[in-house]
């Protein structure tokens, strides 16, 4: 015998046994019901219309007349299997008239054979239905839980189609759109960014879906309220689990504005003076060894200035360190001014300063030098009231075949020794 099959948990008056299967019987005219074979167990249903019938397969009476009673049968067909029972043969049209009305098979009830074959169907199908439904639940609960379980992720994760279509996201991403995850899926970036950063994730996501594997980098977003911050973007293909194709995409953003801002910070604090914000010693050498290179590949010029403000002491002695101060941050606003790219030059201790200068030989390199001491000497430093006048020192010298930037400063600061000597607010060139 077949077992005993309920379609829903909902309670019926009859209590059916574990070795039949339950069959429900609604008759609007209240006909009694056809005999059903062996292994069948008949239950009559008297509620209308049939939402609440508790079985899986059910006979309806059509009479002869074939025609269904008022309800729409389709809002129970996922859960009842509905088989059409007349009492005579009816015709191929009046069939398909009723299947098309909602019921599932159309049967001759008086016809006991033809009536086994289309109850042994509606096992088959109700069997085959439940097993899809316990599939569709268990994915259902599984969607459900990964939806959970990255909706409690702090960083936006999305999900995208082939073409690059958002298919879900989770909460995170929703905050950082400004837009509910219903309105998400369906959007594309351009949806949902601005154009210019859009045309980059479009790229980006379409180079990963053709090239397949994994894709980090580095990208600005604008959030919801308007600012633009930098995030690490970690992408993923999807792929297809019969054909192996991709299919689309997933992803999560790491929002790094922070830890760029503080690497900044470092990155400036490793090369600035912390004082003046012109480049630190260290810095200097760095770059002085790159164009030492460069000069050597070129056969280029490299010279070397060394600046020592003049009687800087007294600036302190007479008034403050805040001051003195200021006034090494006034000298470097002038040698900005006056140094041109490529030329650089950075603070090397106290009130001294190095300059470096390429593609520039020892007359050129004294012109740029007389130019910033003149600049200096007729910019005074205004501190408050006060009108502090500022002197400068210079040496210089240009980088000889195979001498060292060191050697060079050295002599350069030979040559600013000899300014001192000769009564400051000079240039010597060695």
């Amino acid at each position: 015998m077949a077992k005993r099959m309920h379609a829903t948990d909902t309670i019926n008056e009859a209590v059916p046994s574990e070795t039949v299967v339950d069959v429900g019987y609604y008759s609007p005219a209240q006909r009694p019901p056809p005999s059903l074979p062996a292994g069948y167990v008949l239950h009559r249903v008297t509620v209308q219309p049939l939402t609440n019938c508790p079985f899986q397969i059910c006979l309806l009476d059509v009479a002869s007349t074939g025609k269904l009673p008022g309800c729409d049968l389709r809002r129970i067909r996922e859960s009842t299997f509905i088989i059409a029972c007349a009492d005579r043969k009816l015709p191929l049209a009046d069939q398909l008239s009723l299947i098309d009305g909602g019921v599932d098979d159309v049967v001759n009830g008086d016809d006991a054979d033809l009536l086994l074959l289309a109850l042994r169907r509606a096992e088959l199908m109700t069997a085959r239905q439940g097993v899809l439904f316990r599939k569709c639940r268990d994915l259902a609960t599984e969607r459900d839980n990964l939806q959970a379980a990255i909706d409690n992720l702090p960083s936006p994760i999305f999900f995208k189609d082939r073409a690059g279509i958002y298919s879900g996201c989770n909460k995170a991403f929703e905050a950082f759109i400004g837009l509910p995850a219903s309105k998400v899926r369906g959007a594309s970036v351009y949806d949902v960014a601005p154009e210019e950063l859009a045309k980059v994730y479009q790229a980006a996501d379409e180079e990963l879906m053709q090239r397949g594997g994994v894709q980090i980098y580095e990208a600005e977003v604008c959030y919801a309220d308007g600012k633009y911050r930098t995030v690490t973007f970690h992408k993923a293909v999807t792929q297809d689990p019969v054909s192996g194709e991709v299919n689309g995409l997933a992803g999560s953003m790491l929002d790094i504005t922070e830890r760029k801002r503080l690497e900044e910070q470092l990155k400036r604090a490793a090369e600035r003076d912390a004082l003046t914000d012109a480049y630190n010693r260290r810095r200097f050498f760095e770059l002085a060894d790159s164009a030492e290179e460069r000069a050597k590949k070129t056969s280029a010029s490299l010279s070397i200035l060394v600046l020592d403000v003049d009687h800087f002491k007294q600036i302190n002695d007479r008034f403050g360190h805040a001051c003195g101060d200021a006034a090494l941050n006034h000298i470097v606003g002038l040698l900005k001014n006056v140094l041109q790219a490529p030329h650089i030059f950075a603070r090397a201790g106290g009130e001294e300063f190095y300059c470096l200068l390429e593609n520039c030989g020892l007359d050129e390199a004294f012109t740029i030098a007389e130019r910033i001491r003149e600049a200096i000497e007729t910019t005074p430093h205004m501190h408050g009231e006060h009108l502090i006048p500022m002197r400068v020192s210079i040496g210089g010298a240009s980088v000889a075949d195979g001498e060292k930037i060191s050697q060079t400063i050295a002599r350069a600061d030979d040559a600013l020794y000899s300014a001192k000597q000769a009564g400051r607010n000079r240039v010597c060139m060695a």
